[in-house]
């Protein structure tokens, strides 16, 4: 049956409800936001950042939807417009009778906007990641990094290290001989080579004003790709008043160094991290050179707020490295960026090897703790 692919209106709302309701009868956890007004990243004037929801109907029922998230990035300086797309929900995934809605999903993401990128995707290995590759996305994977705070309720908590029966037997052991608190403070002081914050500022701000908007334009060439981080972006992305949001700036000398955006939750039953206490670098900016002290300041912030662990996907060496300095260690990732073809091309044009990207979980598809739906 022929489908069309079209922003989603008020006429929309029951298929989309009826949509999920076949979705999760069908034992799937995917569900498409129901209204179409997102409740993050709303349509505003003057504002070019913004969402968009999009769905795929036949002459009978809504058989997916996706979203897209407009904000513009910087290309060694030059500023231009682009769109992030996410959460795209197929019929398709309970019923192979729709297994050409998601490519068509796809074809219509590059028709609107051929330079275009997602980010997330749940691992290379996901059929997201495969269909974008079929398509001439250009998938990578974004380096994790977890840094443990806790190590005896780590080692009880972990539910991504503890799958295996043998290695959950030792973890608790480990915590019950008090092993994993030992070891988890032994790597934080082997491991640290951070650099000290003499004569830096810390301020915690509620929004991001001008200085962030010199910042970005002192810096933003300094990076191959990087999305626009301005002050008016930002305060969209990471709205004032937002729970569990802190807003971190670096001051040195009258002149912002760099910020961070901290969030921390206490989770409960989560997949991976059990009951613990998460605390994440969300997003940050700063000169390469300055990377070590933005994550040392966000370090020190996070550890007085007492989580049990901290984690940040980051793309840029050297923010990388600076993760690497303050006591983070590398794990396996399942956080992948794929440019479009056209973006790709772009990137690759400026940066070849694409060592100067910076990315982070800022730039993908809100801050942690909102679901989707809901925006």
């Amino acid at each position: 049956m022929p489908i069309s692919i079209q922003p989603f209106e008020d006429r929309h709302r029951e298929a989309v409800a009826a949509f999920n309701r076949r979705l999760a009868a069908a034992g799937s956890t995917w569900q498409f936001p129901e209204s179409p007004v997102p409740g993050w990243l709303a349509p505003v004037e003057g504002s070019a950042t913004l969402q968009e929801f999009f769905v795929v109907a036949d002459e009978r029922a809504v058989r997916g939807g996706y979203v897209l998230q407009h904000r513009g990035a910087a290309l060694r300086g030059e500023e231009v417009p682009l769109a992030n797309w996410y959460l795209p929900i197929s019929e398709g995934l309970v019923d192979p009778r729709f297994a050409t809605v998601a490519p068509s999903m796809l074809r219509d993401v590059m028709r609107r906007h051929p330079e275009s990128f997602c980010l997330g995707m749940n691992g290379m290995d996901s059929r997201l990641a495969r269909l974008a590759a079929r398509f001439g996305f250009e998938p990578r994977v974004l380096p994790f990094f977890v840094r443990i705070e806790n190590g005896g309720r780590f080692a009880r908590e972990a539910r991504y290290v503890r799958k295996r029966a043998v290695v959950a037997w030792l973890l608790d052991v480990m915590a019950a001989t008090r092993f994993a608190g030992f070891a988890a403070r032994f790597a934080r002081i082997a491991l640290s080579r951070a650099p000290r914050l003499d004569g830096i500022e810390l301020e915690s701000v509620e929004e991001f004003g001008p200085w962030a908007d010199e910042l970005w334009k002192r810096v933003r060439a300094r990076y191959s790709f990087v999305e626009t981080r301005d002050a008016a972006t930002l305060n969209r992305v990471y709205p004032p008043g937002r729970a569990r949001v802190e807003r971190l700036r670096l001051v040195r000398d009258g002149a912002t160094l760099g910020w961070a955006v901290l969030q921390s939750a206490r989770m409960s039953g989560n997949p991976n991290f059990g009951n613990l206490h998460v605390g994440r670098i969300t997003d940050c900016f700063a000169a390469p050179e300055d990377a070590g002290a933005v994550i040392r300041a966000a370090s020190d912030v996070l550890a007085r707020a007492r989580v049990d662990v901290m984690i940040s996907n980051q793309s840029h060496p050297a923010w990388c490295a600076a993760l690497l300095a303050n006591a983070f260690f590398r794990a396996p990732s399942n956080f992948v960026f794929a440019p479009s073809p056209e973006l790709g091309k772009k990137i690759r044009a400026i940066d070849p090897e694409g060592r100067a990207l910076h990315l982070n979980r800022g730039d993908g598809d809100g801050p942690w703790g909102y679901d989707p739906r809901s925006f």
